[in-house]
């Protein structure tokens, strides 16, 4: 499929693997968008790009006027629960622009699954505008929260019959990735992941088997774990909360707000300058932890449907 398209001049043209340049310039010079927290390093670019989802090849396409990149659109499909992320923004504000993109990315989620999602941050007005001209409807909102680290003592108490510890090895692929589906069963845009899909992300820079915190029970096994990840933005040491998951037969026993403030010590000891996470703003369990934490609103996540 060649998807190349003349609209005011803007071509589109499927990424290849000559473009990361290019799309690492794009995304530095555009900044903050969507639901993507894009790496800042070229290297970690690279590695997000291979995860098994994405495949750039045919799921991202380039913008280009008169040989210049000045905007990207990415097709995430997660057909397992029937939908597609689409990703998009450029340098130019422009509506044509940004409609052509988006365009792209709906006709490419056709292909894919019968429902698309698109996330907005709070500043992308504009973007936000040209997405209900085209009949999309808000859906959800979700909060990106931070916390600058200071000492912090742990200050929940769990039952002598449970061991906190950090993952041991590869071997507990399986477990984490069954908890980590079981836990976020409910949740809104949930794709179940696989044991390769937690691989590969436990192999991405940053992350890593220090970086998993689990609790098991009395009988060994796993009832909850907290996720984080390392990162560099702005020349600051960025810690993240990733994923927090308790199993359904092991809540209302404080484990949620004990693994929280494992994962939370665990990053202020590698001494990181800023903590972020993200929660569903309908999460109010979740948002009291992460108030006695002293996590702020950052910006908020807009989600918005169309069937496609």
């Amino acid at each position: 499929m060649n998807p190349s398209l003349n609209q005011s001049n803007i071509e589109l043209r499927n990424f290849t693997n000559t473009d990361i340049d290019s799309l690492h310039k794009l995304l530095h010079n555009t900044g903050p968008h969507g639901h993507r927290e894009w790496p800042d390093t070229t290297s970690g670019l690279i590695s997000a790009l291979k995860f098994p989802r994405v495949q750039p090849h045919k799921n991202l396409v380039l913008a280009h006027l008169e040989n210049k990149v000045v905007g990207y659109a990415i097709v995430e499909p997660e057909k397992n629960i029937g939908r597609s992320i689409v990703g998009f923004t450029s340098t130019s504000a422009d509506s044509e622009t940004l409609g052509t993109l988006l365009n792209w990315g709906t006709n490419r989620a056709r292909q894919e699954t019968p429902i698309a999602h698109i996330a907005t941050l709070d500043h992308e007005s504009h973007v936000e505008t040209i997405i209900k001209n085209h009949n999309w409807k808000h859906v959800r909102k979700y909060l990106r929260l931070e916390s600058t680290p200071r000492f912090y003592e742990f200050k929940t108490t769990i039952q002598p019959s449970f061991v906190l510890r950090k993952m041991m090895g590869h071997h507990e692929i399986p477990e984490l990735t069954h908890l980590q589906n079981e836990s976020f069963n409910n949740h809104f845009g949930y794709s179940p992941n696989t044991e390769g899909e937690i691989k590969a992300r436990l192999l991405s820079p940053g992350h890593g088997i220090n970086n998993v915190l689990m609790i098991r029970n009395a009988q060994g096994q796993l009832v909850a774990y907290c996720w984080t990840s390392l990162f560099d933005k702005s020349h600051l040491k960025i810690g993240r909360i990733d994923m927090i998951g308790v199993s359904p037969t092991a809540r209302n026993q404080g484990l949620g707000r004990a693994i929280a403030e494992a994962g939370f010590s665990h990053l202020i000891d590698l001494k990181v300058d800023q903590v972020e996470l993200e929660v569903d703003s309908l999460n109010t369990p979740a948002m009291k932890v992460y108030s006695s934490l002293d996590f702020k609103i950052r910006n908020e996540v807009n989600w918005w449907e169309k069937s496609v």
